[in-house]
């Protein structure tokens, strides 16, 4: 392994187009798509995307997401690791591993509470990745209209449609431990939109009352994420109104009934016959005391137990409150 002439080190500004050669040239993703995942992101940092270079030529390259999640109800910092990708040349050097201890000091440095990551890979566990499992659920649902609710396709263009869709999501999406904290409005505006085209509200009175967004693939029916008003959630978690929301979108879909694969701990997911583990997160520690310090007394039995588990004043009574939806996907 000869690692002396490599250059281990943040992206330059003026090295984006570079980078973004890089990794679609090792992924099978398209370049809009990481050209996307950069302009959209309001958070972005270039000094987050490490890369290791060789002659001037970028070969691998690990970039830290700077976000925000719900955990126990309290918004912490986190770092996600995406887009590790490394020249097939290139591999088995130990450059991965060199850009993720690299990553960790920049997330030290910007003293981020905890990181995540998306995969299971044995690099990641070495390096103090610890894996969380995420259930998800699955039942058939006819498509049928209703006459309570207007569900249409959500139109981000209109602020103030925007702005109670952002009202409701921090509302019942801090009911769980991993979601997104979302706030800047035009985190929703440019990724939201670009990442969930097919999102559907449920409008009443003129008031949205819950939304839910969704992707078809093999059949199926993928929700990518949901959330339902404080009213409705109190009558039975919006157990009721998602079994109507997503009837009604498979019937404008013009489908007779489809497969609903959805996030376990929403509805009535740990209810029905087929619920199962769906790969899983991974967390680390980066900072304990960027932590609030009532978090830091109650994480005493491991990343696993704290994240599937919630305080006491938003447990629901479910097996798992864990959850990451699919358009904050990195």
């Amino acid at each position: 392994m000869v690692l002396s002439d490599m250059q281990f080190r943040a992206l330059y500004p003026d090295e984006l187009e570079a980078w973004l050669d890089h990794v679609s040239h090792v992924f099978s993703a398209s370049r809009q798509y990481f050209s996307n995942h950069w302009h959209n992101d309001p958070w972005k940092d270039v000094e987050g995307i490490r890369v290791a270079v060789d002659d001037g030529k970028i070969v691998s390259t690990v970039r830290v997401f700077i976000r925000k999640m719900f955990l126990h109800g309290e918004p912490i910092t986190v770092g996600g690791i995406g887009e590790v990708s490394t020249r097939s040349e290139y591999r088995k050097r130990g450059l991965a591993t060199q850009l993720l201890q690299d990553s960790i000091q920049f997330m030290e440095d910007r003293n981020i509470a905890i990181s995540m990551l998306h995969g299971s890979q044995r690099i990641y566990s070495l390096e103090g990745w610890e894996s969380v499992p995420r259930y998800y659920a699955k039942k058939p649902l006819l498509g049928r209209k209703q006459q309570t609710w207007h569900i249409r396709p959500a139109d981000f263009q209109d602020s103030n449609e925007v702005t109670q869709l952002a009202s409701l999501y921090n509302t019942y999406s801090r009911k769980f431990n991993g979601t997104f904290v979302r706030d800047d409005m035009a985190y929703w505006t440019d990724w939201v939109q670009t990442e969930s085209p097919q999102a559907w509200i449920a409008e009443r009175d003129g008031t949205i009352e819950g939304y839910v967004s969704v992707r078809s693939r093999d059949g199926e029916l993928g929700v990518k994420e949901f959330a339902v008003s404080e009213e409705l959630f109190a009558q039975d978690k919006g157990t009721a109104f998602f079994d109507v929301l997503l009837s009604e979108v498979i019937a404008q879909m013009g489908e007779e009934s489809l497969v609903v694969e959805y996030p376990a701990p929403i509805a009535d997911g740990f209810n029905v016959p087929n619920v199962q583990p769906y790969g899983s997160t991974m967390y680390r520690i980066i900072q304990p005391d960027a932590f609030p310090p009532h978090l830091k007394e109650e994480r005493t039995n491991g990343l696993p137990e704290f994240l599937h588990n919630q305080s006491v004043a938003l447990a629901q009574d479910i097996e798992s409150h864990h959850i990451f939806w699919q358009t904050d996907g990195f």
